[in-house]
């Protein structure tokens, strides 16, 4: 018989509210910090590698035309925009590669999530507006991070209900920016529960809402906390109460089985996201990228040079305890969503290029590579019996050679990266947009690695636009 819960609702979620509202610097790991860090220069390289998909610049020339109170910056571009609509292009950038860092870690459990590529770029846009400590920019995105992985490690199927909860996050972030206490952190957070968007779907048919999601989510965070501000009433309980975001996907309603997770080491410990992508797309091509970078290693020791029109095809393989998913299917598009979502693509792309950058995914360099698309659509997609989940790539070449490499597939997601890799992936992402000069590049490496010490925030953000703004609105605070 299981024991009765020890914090009922809306108790719980008061508890969890109070937490994420009074959590301070000082309550942080020196591992919290570290992490935060990382992801802030990861987060930052992504808005400037995002920035040039074509697909998306109609949207940032429509927020443009719209004009508005010129309140917040647009990063990696010259104009400033009404925050809402800051926050929506300055998280869609951030997203718009599928490269940012990903998984909470709770409770010993890797849980994947999608909050950092908008808790980052939606602090960095509200620390741009008013004076904020790095120490205050580093614990306002941690304790909203350990608020929405208690929350989410409480269900018993988290994906693709994490992406429901990325709209609470922006609103616990937003909530501390705005100073709310508890109570008021929870009223913003019924508006955000209540609005979220799923874009679960769009990962199986290709569509782009899988980005907007998470530049919607960051609008709904500031508009959750000006209702509440406003003085709107919210949910006594938005998660665990009677129709609660979380509650109503219980068979039967009421808590979920690991319910009482949320509390363990509250206030004492912060769970946050801390997977690194090593390539643009979702993290589970990590191995099909890593397994493409050793077939050409090998080819290359072997022949002294890769050539592509010597390879006759490609074979991806999956073990069986892999689950089958939209990674698995068919590269036939020939355009940037589609290779995002490809084990095949991943594999080919890094055996042909050496690996699998921002540069090389768009749409544009797909098409100019033909024998790169051809390996693709060429290539093939099966399961293996294996013990452990792998992934397997199989190359057959013109002359009767073969050429294999398997690699481990969670331990390729969740390895944490070196130093080197993350600004190596920084500058790659930079030099890929041409937005800033190399000083800059360097600068921001700098002050990412020593945020705490910064007295003002905007002294990173400053570095985000291209050329300097100067905003004649006197009640804009930039």
């Amino acid at each position: 018989m299981n024991e009765p819960n020890k914090h009922g609702s809306p108790e719980g979620i008061d508890l969890l509210c109070a937490n994420a509202a009074s959590a301070t610097y000082d309550q942080l790991s020196e591992e919290n910090v570290h992490i935060l860090k990382d992801k802030l220069l990861d987060i930052t390289g992504c808005m400037f590698g995002g920035s040039i998909v074509k697909e998306d610049r109609f949207l940032t020339d429509y927020f443009k035309k719209l004009g508005g109170k010129r309140e917040a910056p647009v990063f990696t571009c010259d104009f400033n925009l009404p925050l809402v609509n800051a926050v929506q292009l300055n998280s869609l950038f951030a997203r718009a590669n599928d490269f940012g860092a990903m998984f909470f870690y709770v409770n010993g459990e890797h849980i994947a999530s999608h909050c950092s590529e908008t808790l980052i770029p939606m602090g960095l846009t509200l620390a741009a507006t008013r004076k904020v400590s790095g120490k205050e920019f580093i614990v306002n995105d941690i304790a909203s991070e350990d608020l929405i992985s208690r929350i989410l490690f409480s269900l018993p199927v988290r994906w693709p209900t994490d992406m429901l909860l990325v709209s609470s996050a922006a609103a616990a972030l937003a909530s501390r920016y705005y100073g709310f206490n508890g109570a008021m952190m929870k009223k913003a957070l019924s508006f955000a529960a209540a609005n979220c968007t799923d874009p679960g779907n769009a990962y199986y048919d290709y569509s782009q809402e899988f980005k907007y999601h998470n530049a919607e989510s960051a609008r709904m965070g500031i508009m959750a906390v000006e209702l509440a501000k406003g003085g709107w009433n919210g949910s006594l309980d938005p998660f665990f109460g009677h129709w609660g975001l979380v509650s109503k996907q219980v068979h039967g309603g009421g808590f979920p089985v690991n319910y009482e997770g949320c509390f363990n080491n509250l206030g004492k410990k912060f769970f946050m996201e801390q997977s690194f992508k090593r390539c643009p797309g979702g993290i589970p091509t990590t191995a099909a990228a890593n397994c493409g970078k050793n077939i050409r290693a090998q080819i290359i020791a072997s022949d002294g040079i890769f050539d592509a029109k010597k390879v006759k095809q490609v074979h991806v393989f999956r073990s069986d305890s892999v689950r089958y998913n939209y990674y698995s299917n068919p590269f036939k598009l020939r355009n940037h969503i589609n290779a995002l979502f490809s084990f095949q693509f991943a594999a080919c792309c890094a055996m042909y290029h050496g690996n699998v950058n921002v540069a090389n995914v768009q749409t544009d360099a797909i098409l100019a590579h033909p024998n790169l698309y051809r390996l693709a659509e060429e290539s093939t997609m099966d399961t293996f019996e294996y013990e452990k989940p792998v992934l397997k790539v199989v190359v057959d070449m013109y002359d009767g050679r073969t050429f294999t490499s398997t690699q481990d597939y969670a331990a390729s997601m969740h390895a944490y990266p070196t130093k080197d890799f993350l600004e190596a992936k920084f500058r790659s992402q930079c030099d890929a947009s041409g937005i800033i000069p190399k000083a800059k590049v360097d600068k921001l490496i700098s002050l990412a690695s020593r945020i705490e010490n910064l007295s003002d925030m905007r002294e990173y953000t400053e570095l985000l636009q291209k050329g300097k703004i100067t905003c004649k609105n006197k009640s804009c605070k930039i």
